[in-house]
């Protein structure tokens, strides 16, 4: 959990290539605020011109999805921060109510920032148009509610135009996500069902295997976000969506066979009969780690084994003290998942 603190020059350079997102965005950032300064200094108002400059910094974000959410907060709270900020100086409030408004204002904005940014916008305008109103002696207070108006939504137009040039539509990033959720799955897999750990008396072990599903779940979020952020890109630059969502599917349902499986190996050992589940966890282990590597011929060159062979039925008469059919027959269901989802995944990253 530790981060490196050394610097490098590394992570700088390999951002210096066409199709990196941050490059991307921040040429059309420039691009942006440039065209937004000539249009502010052409208009016919322009006391503060930097508002649009503001709402553009604050609206275009790396995504046309997180641009569209901005754009709507920063919009909608404008409009109520504007309503708020008009009957707030319509009452002609003394100097200390207004000190207390800028103050609470100011609290609220940096507050939300992250969590809540339509809260944020709300307060940032009556932030805004209180200091004007304080700056000015009480001078043009309706002009500068419809200036701050008008100029947000001349900001959010020109982020939301600019949006789209030099793009990066997340069927690119798709790719690397679907790489990092097969490795995860396959890391996952392999600690989980290591046979070293069954005899392990200490928590390291344990702690590996926590640490190796929360990858899998980070990694399973990140593309979901991603999956997400797409249902509003243009229809010719999504990516497909229901292969996507069977991928998801697929590693859901592998995590939760193999937390099953970690679960019973943790809490039902005594029940279980660890030499003989020897051979089967590692045969899993080696067909689970074919099927999710990223060489599609290895896996397909692989056999089946006798655990992904096996019949899932159970017997009718169990013994009440033997969990061993139980865990082959989730064994085996894991290791057909594992199966599926790669066969599923590998060709949908090549595709994109």
């Amino acid at each position: 959990f530790v981060s490196p603190t050394a610097w490098s020059w590394r992570p700088l350079l390999a951002l210096w290539r066409r199709d990196a997102p941050p490059l991307r965005h921040a040429v059309r950032a420039a691009l942006a605020l440039g065209s937004a300064y000539a249009l502010a200094q052409a208009l016919p108002w322009g006391t503060h011109e930097y508002w649009i400059l503001l709402t553009i910094v604050v609206v275009l974000r790396g995504s046309l999805a997180q641009t569209l959410e901005r754009r709507n907060s920063r919009v909608a709270g404008t409009l109520v921060g504007c309503v708020l900020s008009g009957a707030l100086l319509a009452a002609h409030p003394s100097a200390w109510v207004l000190l207390l408004a800028l103050t609470l204002a100011q609290a609220v904005a940096h507050a939300f920032a992250v969590r809540h940014y339509l809260v944020t916008s709300v307060a940032a305008t009556v932030l805004g148009l209180v200091q004007a109103h304080l700056l000015g002696a009480g001078i043009g207070t309706v002009f500068d509610i419809v200036e701050r108006m008008a100029d947000t939504l001349i900001g959010v137009a020109l982020a939301w135009g600019f949006s789209y040039v030099l793009p990066s539509w997340e069927r690119r990033q798709l790719p690397a996500l679907l790489g990092r959720v097969l490795r995860a799955q396959a890391r996952h897999a392999r600690i989980a069902l290591a046979v070293a750990q069954l005899q392990a008396v200490d928590d390291e072990p344990e702690l590996q295997w926590r640490l190796a599903r929360r990858e899998a779940y980070d990694s399973l979020s990140a593309l979901v976000q991603a999956t997400q952020r797409a249902l509003v890109e243009p229809r010719a630059v999504q990516p497909p969506l229901q292969a996507l969502e069977r991928v998801l599917t697929l590693a859901n349902q592998l995590l939760a066979q193999l937390t099953a499986i970690k679960t019973m190996l943790l809490l039902r050992r005594g029940r279980l009969d660890l030499q003989a589940l020897r051979a089967p966890l590692e045969r899993a282990v080696a067909d689970m780690a074919a099927a999710l590597e990223e060489n599609a011929a290895a896996a397909s060159a692989s056999p089946l084994s006798p655990v992904s062979s096996l019949d899932t039925a159970l017997p009718v008469d169990l013994p009440d003290d033997d969990l061993n059919p139980w865990l082959l027959r989730r064994l085996a269901l894991a290791t057909g998942l594992a199966a599926q989802l790669g066969a599923q995944a590998r060709p949908l990253r090549q595709s994109l």
